[in-house]
């Protein structure tokens, strides 16, 4: 893709997250809005968007059989081996690092779970349109099972509470999002056709999504000072290998197989991705350091910016 398209999509969605400072700024977008529209992003927009992205990607397939359709479970499992790259990579970065014992997990925890669904869908439906939020949508499925169970294990909630009993499984498999995600999938191998007003319903609300989530992005890093920031070397360093070395040798591992025009560089845009904002939450909820959490948010995101157009025009 030239890498005009590239930087045009991504100032689009730059100039969606400086409204949300402005917005958080002058009290519009405040603490009690952001919390109401982090769970309409959650519980309707989102699983809205991942409902229309299989169904569109059926109806596309349906439409013109010649082209060539990946089958789910080989989608599955180059999204599996994503996340396993991811987290051998994560390891090796804090070993590079000699990143300190206390912080060893959480640092982990930020290289393997980026923010796939707040900026991700947005990112790739930007570049790649629906066919690209297909593969996003089935890459953030694997993100929910991965965050809730190798995620909790890793932040010491399992094994603080008996092992596998420690998962959340109730909470990772009656989301809306896995719902939605389950849904769209029958749809999709069983070649369901909605009748074209559910159809168009998804599709409006699905769309709200994007704008919506780059605006409460924008606006959770509103209370964030740079200058404080800035003074933690180890999280500047740690953040820039985060946003380019990582991507780049995902690549370098993932490209020889998958040769796919879309899905390769959607996998790509995957790893870009900055650190997820559950990271503070799950920070919060087993003790471990939520301010580093959030400064670690709050710097990808920033830097995240520069490094989408400049990762996809090396690499694509």
């Amino acid at each position: 893709m030239h890498i005009s398209v590239i930087l045009q999509q991504t100032a689009k969605l730059c100039l969606l997250l400086c409204l949300g400072v402005i917005l958080a700024k002058i009290g519009i977008l405040d603490t009690h809005t952001k919390q109401k529209l982090t769970k309409l992003l959650l519980y309707v927009t989102t699983p809205m968007m991942m409902i229309d992205a299989f169904h569109d990607r059926m109806l596309t397939l349906a439409e013109h059989p010649e082209t060539t359709g990946l089958g789910v479970g080989l989608l599955f499992a180059y999204s599996f081996l994503l996340y396993l790259i991811l987290i051998v990579l994560g390891l090796v970065l804090v070993f590079v690092m000699r990143i300190p014992k206390s912080e060893k997990r959480l640092y982990l925890f930020m290289t393997v779970f980026g923010n796939v669904g707040f900026m991700g869908f947005p990112v790739v439906e930007a570049v790649y349109g629906k066919e690209g939020l297909f593969y996003a949508a089935i890459v953030n499925s694997v993100f929910n099972i991965i965050i809730y169970t190798f995620g909790v294990v890793l932040m010491g909630g399992a094994s603080a509470s008996g092992g596998l009993r420690g998962i959340p499984w109730k909470k990772l498999l009656l989301t809306p999002a896995v719902i939605c995600t389950a849904a769209g999938l029958m749809i999709f191998v069983l070649r369901l056709r909605l009748p074209a007003l559910i159809a168009d319903t998804c599709d409006t609300l699905g769309s709200l999504t994007s704008p919506l989530a780059m605006m409460v992005v924008g606006a959770n890093l509103s209370g964030m000072h740079p200058g404080d920031v800035l003074k933690n070397l180890r999280l500047c360093v740690y953040v820039l290998l985060r946003q380019t070395a990582l991507p780049l040798l995902c690549w370098v591992i993932l490209r020889p197989l998958v040769s796919h025009a879309v899905l390769a560089p959607t996998l790509l845009l995957m790893s870009c991705m900055p650190v997820a904002n559950t990271t503070a939450l799950f920070a919060t909820e087993y003790h471990g350091d939520e301010a580093l959490a959030s400064q670690g948010i709050f710097l990808t995101t920033l830097f995240s910016l520069v490094s989408f157009p400049l990762i996809v025009w090396l690499c694509t």
